[in-house]
């Protein structure tokens, strides 16, 4: 039987070493900033790059993904 893992994925800062939502909320800054830079794209005439930039912004809101490993009976490590 395969044994299952979560790790939540965490960023650290490169400054201290501790993880990154401890004292910078870096999700919402890139979403921030992806959404003026959509509206600057499209002030440039860019609707494409715009539209690109709104689904990152929308990406950033949601939560963070969730990586699942699983351990196959020879210890093999399989990612899903």
């Amino acid at each position: 039987m395969a044994a299952q893992t979560t790790i939540k994925p965490r960023s650290v800062s490169s400054r201290r070493g501790r993880p990154a939502s401890c004292e910078y909320p870096a999700r919402e800054y890139i979403g921030s900033m992806a959404a003026e830079l959509a509206q600057m794209a499209r002030w440039d005439g860019d609707e494409d790059l715009g539209k690109l930039l709104d689904a990152a912004a929308a990406r950033a809101g949601e939560p963070a993904p969730v990586l699942v490993v699983t351990l196959g009976s020879s210890g093999q490590r399989r990612s899903s």
